[in-house]
């Protein structure tokens, strides 16, 4: 049986937390702080998501499209700073601030007309040199839409990388090791 989205996020989790990883500089929320630090650095710990049905819709409201279901099973499972899978790094679900978090890293990273406006939406940073997005207006029965992964310095380059989000997490799994 395949993997589930959350069981790519939980092993990710505890391996960074087993490898001492889960620090990062800046403000992390009070709630997911584990009281350790390292000269500027503040060790982090997932936390059960608080994310309801309600905000689910909110979010769809704000990005302007029907979430896909296992991309609301990662929103609904655990808030997080930070999570690597292979040179995948979904972006930040802070408790508190995470539709800021998200809404800032689709709309404030890269112009619109190269991504937003092609109906690509990004979810995760993929390695320093580009992103993995959404194509939405490939929904497919499950309701499910195709992972493109872009290469900013390519901007007009749309690689497809996976039929979903879960196959996305299971293909950087199986090549990190």
């Amino acid at each position: 049986m395949p993997k589930l989205v959350t069981q790519f996020i939980d092993e990710s989790l505890a391996y960074w937390e087993s490898k001492k990883l889960n620090c990062l500089p800046g403000k992390i929320p009070e709630a997911m702080r584990t009281g350790e630090t390292q000269d500027d650095w503040t060790y982090w710990r997932a936390l059960a998501s608080t994310v309801s049905e309600d905000d689910i819709a909110d979010m769809e409201r704000v990005l302007h499209v029907r979430l896909s279901p296992q991309y609301k099973e990662l929103l609904q499972h655990k808030h997080f700073m930070e999570v690597q899978i292979g040179e995948v790094s979904i972006f930040a679900h802070p408790i508190e601030t995470w539709k800021t978090s998200i809404t800032d890293a689709v709309f404030g990273g890269w112009p619109k007309e190269l991504l937003i406006e092609k109906a690509y939406l990004p979810f995760a940073n993929y390695s320093d040199w580009g992103l993995l997005c959404f194509h939405i207006t490939e929904q497919n029965a499950d309701g499910e839409y195709p992972v493109y992964r872009w290469d900013h310095e390519r901007s007009e380059a749309f690689e497809y990388f996976a039929p979903d989000l879960r196959s996305a997490l299971e293909r950087e799994n199986t090549t990190k090791a």
